[in-house]
């Protein structure tokens, strides 16, 4: 009498470190698609996670002296140990991102001591981004404490910073990227963005105006043109405190592009901080007598 003997699979095993044996058609494979992919993701996760919890380290925030600015901005200031992009928002805007990053670079230094590291293509050394000793003392930024290199391609200058963010004990790194600068993209940006983070030193980084709808990994960017200064004196003539108009182009996990507006600031070189411009209406009567006086001086004159 014949008897049905039902056969159950064995499920194979491997000692640690050891893979599948090779099977022949009929049998089963030990090791499926989804359990390799499975295993490379494993690989992959160990290799960012040191990186990943350097990123995630927490910095403080700097604030800028403006509640405006400060609530558009998470942590209620500007993140240190972050990459930051500064762009000018028309053609004769240039000097004016220089200007505005010089300012949140003397800001930066008033909370944390270091030098910081200039770094900028040869060509415009002596020309756009040429350093004025006593124009810089004017925003409240210490000359001495600058450090400028020249650099002959943008990679190169792309090398300097990131090699600069190193050096925990400056407090950051600027640098200034010709129009159309091909070595700096999303990869440059993320290398430059983990190295700030892991180090605890701020970047900042002013580009071409062409730059603003590019995806890179930097915290914010900022768009910044130029407006006219008023005079410090009231009924007479003369330059007063920088003008700016702001605009937020990019905050992660801040305000968005679509709810961000403009904001015309000046700076305040004795208290290192941005402000408000005085109401218009208040300037209306001195510009009239500025006017009236420089209409009889003339006509004296004649």
């Amino acid at each position: 009498m014949k008897q049905a003997v039902e056969v159950k699979p064995v499920q194979e095993t491997f000692p640690p470190g050891a893979g599948p044996v090779q099977h022949t058609s009929g049998e089963r494979a030990a090791t499926t698609p989804s359990e390799k992919i499975g295993r490379v993701l494993e690989v992959l996760r160990g290799r960012i996670a040191p990186q990943e919890r350097f990123a995630s380290a927490p910095r403080p925030s700097l604030p800028l002296g403006l509640e405006v600015l400060d609530s558009a901005l998470p942590g209620h200031g500007l993140k240190t140990g972050a990459l930051h992009e500064v762009l000018p928002a028309g053609h004769g805007d240039f000097a004016a991102g220089i200007g505005f990053g010089i300012c949140l670079l003397a800001r930066l230094l008033r909370e944390r001591p270091g030098k910081i590291l200039w770094v900028v293509p040869n060509h415009m050394a002596n020309r756009e981004a040429a350093l004025y000793p006593p124009g810089l003392a004017a925003l409240g930024l210490d000359p001495n404490r600058m450090i400028q290199v020249e650099a002959r391609k943008p990679i190169d200058v792309l090398w300097a910073l990131e090699e600069g963010l190193s050096h925990a004990p400056l407090a950051a790194v600027a640098g200034l990227l010709p129009d159309k600068a091909r070595a700096y993209d999303f990869a440059a940006s993320r290398r430059l963005g983990l190295r700030a983070a892991r180090h605890g030193v701020t970047a900042l980084l002013m580009r071409d105006r062409h730059a603003c709808a590019e995806n890179t990994a930097a915290e914010t960017r900022w768009s910044v043109s130029t407006l006219p200064s008023h005079t410090l004196y009231p009924g007479q003539a003369g330059p007063g405190a920088p003008h700016w108009r702001l605009q937020l182009l990019k905050c992660r996990q801040g305000l968005s592009r679509r709810l961000s507006q403009h904001w015309d600031v000046e700076w305040d070189h004795e208290t290192l901080s941005f402000r408000l411009p005085a109401p218009l209406a208040n300037r209306a009567a001195d510009h009239a007598h500025w006017q009236r006086d420089a209409s009889r001086r003339w006509a004296e004159a004649s």
